[in-house]
């Protein structure tokens, strides 16, 4: 079975229901159904061979879907780029993956240069979003129309290519990770299983860019008869707005957004009473954070997963009923929950041998939707999965109960007068102090420690980290004393903003006391 097996039940089954809805554009079933064969069909006739890759650089939008829909029919591998990109980060992607086909929306109109569009043997193909065409570029709902409706035939087994899913290149440049269209129906799948959506008809809130998180979340809510609410940008206010308007069930986000919604004034006020589940991934949810939200939405509401780029999405969750303030283990909202039922976790040493019950070490899994392999790379491949099991570089630890607690990237475990130190324990125990916005912490050289604990900090207040901003500092230091010990943090930068990577990740390999307001605690 492959994508498009599931895309064809379909209309048959939902035909003139709401799929999609964006602003005021509304599209059915039917309708998507009819505009990505014809978009399949133009793109096959043009010349593009099944296997070729199509790059997509658009905002969240209805296209983004019927693009995604035409070029599974069409067998065609996706190379979504990130809204959030750069120049310099979509001309990598575009020569790394050889796309035969770049595919822009309007909003890029002053990024996109003959750079990007001549690229060899690659043509563009411009996505109006409401503005005239530009003369020289193929223009999308023209080339779209150009193709007939009747159905594609996806000859092609579950093992075929879906997409190259860049990741966020923490560690060095991108890497095109190869998802197959196996494993983008078990990630549907999982998320049927345990998250929904439950009945026909629920609306899913989607709000981060449809070519990364919010994306994998379109197929299940489809192939259940959901409907797809989609901004084009995120607001936290537009969020609360659209969730009342629609009387949506669900609400996907990363734990920076539901953060700043927790900051919309009268946020406790807004009614939603079918909202079912927020689910948010990505990065950890701090703990204090956390808590304030199940008070303002509710017990069970809150759903936490935990994938990665090369196993998407699916590898834990911790459900709505273990998002408790009265729970005997009130420890558990710091986990990433327990596998997926068809997932398997154990944590390793570095020789590979499982550790003892409870000890610390890396996290490796496997999954029916593991990747097929990182794009042109096979010795890296080869170095990530061994023996079938995908080797995360996260560390963490599980339970005897079996929830998984993750405690940083393998590379960021702080190790200090001879003790390994988990950068999220030192968080989690920040975010307590009511003052803190945002908080990361790493491991600075020191000629005592080997390593010194440091936090960069971001306050609530932007006007206290220009005038009392250094006292605060200092009062959260002393506030980490008796909570962390020889744990505690050594300095603290305070900073106005904390550097975020496209997926909304903090980017630790950012951090630099250059770029600090100020430095307290003792030189760096």
């Amino acid at each position: 079975m492959n994508v498009p097996d599931a895309l064809r039940r379909l209309t048959p089954l939902y035909g003139d229901a709401p799929a999609l809805i964006c602003g005021s554009e509304h599209q059915s079933y039917a309708q998507l159904d009819e505009r990505s064969n014809r978009l399949a069909n133009a793109l096959l006739a043009s010349g593009l061979q099944r296997g070729d890759r199509v790059a997509v650089w658009l905002e969240n939008s209805i296209a983004c879907i019927e693009i995604d829909c035409a070029l599974a029919k069409a067998g065609l591998v996706r190379v979504s780029l990130n809204p959030r990109l750069t120049h310099a980060e979509a001309e990598y992607i575009l020569a790394d993956s050889e796309a035969r086909l770049f595919i822009f929306g309007a909003s890029f109109d002053g990024t996109v240069d003959a750079a990007l569009i001549d690229g060899g043997p690659r043509r563009a193909l411009r996505v109006g979003e409401g503005t005239p065409p530009v003369a020289g570029l193929p223009d999308y709902d023209a080339f779209l129309l150009s193709g007939n409706d009747a159905p594609v035939a996806s000859v092609f087994d579950a093992e075929h290519l879906y997409c190259l899913f860049y990741t966020s290149g923490t560690t060095g440049k991108p890497k095109g990770v190869m998802l197959s269209h196996r494993a983008m129906l078990h990630v549907a799948w999982n998320l049927l299983m345990e998250v929904g959506p439950l009945e026909v008809g629920e609306r899913a809130l989607l709000m981060q860019p449809l070519s990364h998180g919010a994306g994998f979340f379109v197929l299940p809510q489809l192939m259940k008869g959901g409907v797809c609410v989609i901004m084009r940008h995120f607001d936290p206010a537009e969020v609360l707005r659209l969730a009342a308007e629609h009387q949506v069930e669900m609400i996907k986000l990363i734990p920076t957004m539901l953060q700043r919604i927790l900051r919309v004034p009268g946020v406790e006020k807004v009614a939603l009473p079918r909202l079912r589940a927020i689910i948010y991934g990505a990065s950890p949810m701090p703990e204090e954070p956390l808590r304030q939200a199940i008070q303002v939405f509710g017990a069970g509401k809150l759903v936490q997963i935990y994938g990665q780029s090369e196993c998407p999405v699916t590898l834990t969750v911790l459900h709505g009923n273990e998002h408790r303030l009265d729970t005997p283990w009130p420890q558990r909202l710091t986990s990433a929950g327990r596998p997926w039922g068809t997932v398997e976790v154990r944590v390793v040493d570095d020789a590979g041998v499982d550790v003892a019950p409870g000890g610390v070490g890396e996290v490796v899994l496997c999954g029916p939707h593991l990747m097929s392999g990182y794009w042109k790379r096979p010795e890296t491949t080869a170095e990530t999965i061994r023996n079938g099991w995908l080797h995360t570089k996260d560390m963490g630890r599980i339970d005897e109960h079996g929830f998984v607690y993750l405690l940083g990237r393998k590379d960021e475990m702080i190790i200090s007068g001879g003790y390994n130190i988990a950068p999220r324990e030192i968080e989690d125990v920040l975010y307590q102090h009511a003052a803190v916005q945002e908080a990361a912490v790493l491991g600075e050289a020191d000629a005592e420690w080997g390593q010194a604990v440091v936090a960069y900090v971001c306050l609530k207040e932007p006007s206290e980290e220009a005038s009392g901003g250094e006292a605060l500092a200092r009062e959260i230091l002393e506030f980490t004393r008796p909570r962390l010990g020889f744990k505690r943090p050594k300095r603290i930068y305070l900073m106005r903003e904390l550097p975020k990577n496209p997926a909304g990740k903090i980017q630790k390999k950012a951090l630099v006391p250059a770029a600090a307001l100020a430095c307290i605690g003792g030189a760096a």
